[in-house]
């Protein structure tokens, strides 16, 4: 296809500074293609053009967009543009229907899709039998409806069987598990088991001391905060399942869920329960007083105002031995006198935290009498 000369010179890279900034904020007269053209040129490859680029396609009209990737085109840049930084229904749809859709497109812009688009992605079997990564990304998609989730494992299953018998079997037994209601649904969002990453694996480093405790609660019938016992059967599976499975599982998972991931090893696995959208103030409280947590959770904790207005929280927080002693100092005056003496007596937290509280009392003491 003809290119506009000015779009040509653009993409060539011979267009002067001030025109290629007046082209790319439109206001130079060429056709809405050949814009799109110079405007995903600028914004997908980083230059000192992207910003603006960027800035003037998201105030383009809906209208001249649609129209613009309407229609075959060469190459296909523009579709990328639209599929990650525009969320218009229509528009997505539109172009994830264009014929000159690139599995590289369609991989490289999963991620940024809303979730209601995802299925149209899932459709297009041609795109993903190219790139099974786009399956992947699918999978892990943080809006995908829990149909889509399903219908990505059973293409898997059945027309590109690139998992292990035992591991087909495994995920069909989850999903009948989810569907009757016996497994928090998240289960079925579990992407297929990975390596670990350097980071994952360095998260599960622990002191002898967690450790120690580790064991110690291991030995014991995993409890919830409330004292009830936890499914045997779940307690299993979870053990099962790959870091990365267990950390989209403390991400989305429920209560149970959340009480036995958060006992790993792994920092990952438990900042991401920590920070579970559904985790309560009673987990909180539970989670606050363990001496099996890593550091990083305590002061997530400790961050979140919402939770510090808590009592039950903030006393948990401060007696714990593994909180960070500027935390602890930072929130101990918050304690009754009786629990502020029980600190006194405790051996366990830090010299000086049992120090200030002791002085804090006697202080307390001089001001009463």
């Amino acid at each position: 296809m003809t290119m506009h000369p000015i779009v040509d010179r653009f993409l060539k890279g011979d267009l002067p500074e001030p025109m290629a900034m007046a082209l790319v904020g439109g206001s130079l007269p060429v056709p809405s293609l050949d814009l799109m053209q110079a405007l995903a040129h600028a914004a997908l490859t980083e230059s000192k053009y992207t910003q603006r680029a960027l800035d003037f396609f998201a105030t383009m009209p809906e209208s001249m967009v649609t129209g613009a990737v309407a229609e075959p085109m060469d190459p296909p840049h523009p579709l990328q543009l639209v599929l990650c930084h525009r969320k218009e229904p229509a528009l997505v749809e539109t172009a994830l229907l264009n014929p000159s859709l690139t599995p590289d497109i369609v991989e490289a812009s999963v991620p940024s899709l809303p979730g209601s688009s995802l299925e149209i992605v899932l459709n297009n079997q041609k795109l993903w039998m190219q790139r099974p990564r786009i399956l992947d990304l699918l999978e892990e998609h943080p809006g995908g409806e829990y149909v889509v989730k399903r219908r990505v494992n059973e293409y898997r299953f059945d027309i590109l069987r690139l998992i292990p018998e035992e591991v087909k079997q495994e995920r069909l037994e989850i999903i009948d598990e989810v569907e009757a209601g016996r497994l928090d649904r998240a289960w079925s969002e579990l992407p297929l088991p990975k390596e670990k990453t350097k980071e994952e694996a360095d998260a599960e480093t622990e002191t002898e001391e967690m450790a120690a405790e580790r064991r110690l609660q291991e030995m014991r019938p995993p409890l919830d905060d409330e004292g009830n016992e936890i499914n045997l059967t779940l307690t299993q599976r979870v053990m099962r399942l790959s870091t990365n499975q267990k950390i989209m599982l403390a991400i989305k998972g429920g209560k149970e869920e959340r009480t036995l991931l958060i006992r790993e090893a792994n920092r990952l696995i438990q900042v991401n329960v920590i920070r579970n959208g559904r985790i309560g103030e009673g987990e909180v409280a539970y989670i606050a007083q363990m001496r099996t947590v890593n550091e990083e959770v305590l002061r997530i904790i400790s961050n979140s105002r919402e939770w510090m207005k808590k009592y039950p929280i903030t006393k948990a927080l401060v007696m714990n031995p593994r909180t960070p002693l500027p935390v602890a100092l930072t929130h101990f005056k918050r304690l009754y006198e009786a629990d502020m003496k029980l600190l006194i007596k405790d051996r366990n937290v830090p010299e000086l935290l049992r120090r200030e509280a002791k002085r804090l009392v006697e202080m307390k003491a001089k001001g009463k009498s």
